[in-house]
């Protein structure tokens, strides 16, 4: 690949795919599946379904990595691993970066404008609004992770509305604020391989803020992912496979890597990081399950 189009890529992480990619994907899929439930969608829909999404939640994040790199150039030259990235090195201008991120966020419109006209206007506003603030928020405050959970979580109302036509708050904000518990617990985790270097260049972070105290407010992030899928899980009449495979196992998985991981080891809160994936993964797959013996009762 040359250079130029290499350097392009890596900008917008695809090269790490689909670590990232994902993280911004489940809360898509959350969204997605418990609202596929909700009104019985057939398998196929499903799966068409969440294909659309996870295409979304792949641009999204490409969207979101070259916003964050263009506004953080300054700062990634501080810090040792941010510092070779494309527009940080200089392989990378800022109008290549500006013309790269226009193409991404005019494919993310259109997709938008397939999932109808309520949930066109919630991506069109949540987007911007969200997603394109949380770089700045390093800046103004110690919890810009929060920030991120709460700029992903807007998926899960336009997934819900997307699917089943109108609002029902009860089920949209707890599968929200579970999603943003999630993503802002291991997004925390990610940036405890900067903590030196993020204290050094002035940058706020959660893992800087919390230092020695991070395990038991990760601990409580945990507990209120727990709390709200376990009444989401009530609100929408799920079954057993749901709280077994969806809510318990994640959030035993989750507080293992809490208590189990060195915050002050970059290495290691990597790999806790990606292993996130995991977790969230098994959510996808109780919700599933859950559906589809759901959808073999109804034919029975």
């Amino acid at each position: 690949m040359p250079s130029k189009a290499r350097a392009l890529f890596e900008l917008t992480r695809l090269h790490w795919f689909p670590v990232g990619c994902d993280f911004m994907f489940w809360p898509f899929a959350w969204g997605s599946l418990s609202a596929s439930y909700r009104v019985a969608l057939p398998m196929s829909d499903v799966v068409k379904n969440t294909l659309f999404y996870a295409l979304i939640g792949i641009l999204v994040h490409s969207a979101g990595c070259v916003i964050n790199d263009i506004l953080d150039r300054d700062f990634d030259r501080k810090v040792e691993r941010s510092k070779g990235r494309p527009i940080a090195s200089g392989a990378v201008t800022r109008t290549e970066a500006s013309i790269l991120l226009a193409v991404l966020v005019t494919a993310i419109f259109y997709m938008f404008s397939t999932a109808g006209s309520t949930a066109f206007t919630l991506g069109v506003v949540g987007l911007p609004t969200c997603g394109g603030a949380y770089p700045l928020m390093k800046r103004w405050m110690y919890w810009p992770s929060l920030f991120l959970g709460f700029a992903a979580s807007w998926a899960v109302p336009f997934t819900w509305v997307a699917t089943t036509g109108q609002f029902n708050w009860g089920m949209i904000l707890n599968v929200a604020i579970a999603s943003c518990c999630w993503t802002c617990l291991y997004d925390t985790i990610y940036a405890c391989q900067d903590k030196k270097d993020d204290e050094k260049a002035g940058v706020k972070s959660m893992a800087v803020r919390l230092g020695d105290g991070i395990r038991p407010v990760l601990s409580l992030f945990d507990v209120t992912f727990l709390v709200c899928m376990m009444y989401a899980g009530y609100l929408n009449d799920q079954r057993l496979p749901f709280y077994v495979i969806s809510v318990i196992a994640p959030f035993l998985l989750c507080l293992w890597h809490i208590w189990s991981f060195d915050h002050n080891d970059p290495k290691d809160s990597w790999k806790k990081f990606t292993a996130g994936r995991h977790g969230a993964a098994m959510v996808c797959v109780g919700l599933v399950v859950d559906h589809y013996f759901k959808l073999a009762s109804l034919t029975a």
